[in-house]
């Protein structure tokens, strides 16, 4: 179990890869979606929502008993995968303890609920600061991550598993993606239920979700979109019957060298200063020749 409950933490830990919830915007009816958002003020949010798909279910004719049953059941195996992060930041804290990022204070949890709105059910974690999201996650350079540079710029290239893809050892041998681990949770919830053949129909889009306050970012993404915040998102979708563990996303940063532009600064204002002085000298000794002509003709 210690197993699954880091491996499940792990999959968020990919540097600066949103967590609002921009269902509508996907337009997506069926999906299990993994979100990340950073905002200009440091703060860090992690969610996870499933979609319930409340209208298919009554279009095929389910009991609104039976889907209002399935939606608290769902809440209950959501609560797991909660509790599962709550445990595994605990125990970070038990071994590094510092009182600035405590959980309740540089880490938040909010209750797992159902949206009836988005009609989807799921939580965040709110990171307060970049310090409390680095302290819990132990963000180190991946090796895939690399570093260009040109004369004005820096080229940042990061490239990770698709958090789908990325595999939870359940003991015994038994190696599953967290996309088919996350999608068993669903239909586990309709257990006891006459919801039809969930087990075989299921398979959800996989939803990727990355929003930040920084526009000027590059990524091999599905799609992107801009929020009412002025957020950029950023959004990989895989079908989970189409899920394999070559599965990634890449993002690419640039920034610009202000030690470069700092020097171009200086020298522009040189030049400037030496090219304004020629012109001001040129004036004066064209003018001091001036005088002295006239002055010869008297």
């Amino acid at each position: 179990m210690k197993k699954v409950i880091l491996v499940m933490i792990l999959i968020f830990s990919l540097s600066i890869f949103t967590g609002c919830n921009e269902s509508n915007d996907l337009e997506v009816d069926d999906y299990i979606m993994l979100s990340l958002d950073l905002s200009s003020n440091g703060q860090v949010v992690q969610s996870i929502y499933f979609s319930v798909g409340s209208e298919n279910l009554r279009n095929n004719e389910v009991e609104e008993t039976d889907i209002n049953q399935f939606i608290i059941n769902l809440q209950d195996k959501v609560s797991e995968i909660r509790n599962e992060f709550l445990i595994n930041f605990a125990l970070i804290y038990y071994l590094s303890p510092n009182e600035e990022f405590a959980i309740n204070k540089g880490l938040l949890f909010t209750n797992v609920s159902y949206n009836e709105q988005e009609d989807n059910v799921g939580f965040d974690m709110i990171f307060t600061s970049l310090g409390a999201w680095n302290y819990y996650h132990n963000i180190t350079s991946s090796s895939n991550s690399g570093n260009e540079g040109g004369f004005l710029y820096q080229r940042n290239l990061s490239k990770g598993t698709f958090p789908f893809s990325a595999s939870i050892n359940l003991g015994d041998g038994e190696v599953v993606y967290v996309g088919e681990r996350y999608r068993q949770r669903y239909i586990e919830a309709t257990n006891g239920l006459n919801l039809g053949n969930i087990e075989e129909e299921y398979n959800p889009m996989l939803i990727y979700n990355y929003s930040t306050f920084y526009s000027r970012l590059h990524s091999d993404s599905d799609f992107k979109y801009d929020d009412t915040r002025g957020h950029t998102h950023h959004v990989w979708m895989v079908e989970a019957n189409a899920l394999t563990s070559d599965d990634t996303i890449t993002i690419i940063s640039y920034r610009l060298k202000t030690g470069t532009l700092y020097i171009l600064a200086l020298a522009f204002t040189i030049i400037l200063g030496v090219v304004l002085y020629i012109i001001l000298d040129f004036k004066r000794i064209k003018g001091y020749f001036k005088n002295r002509k006239q002055k010869n003709k008297k």
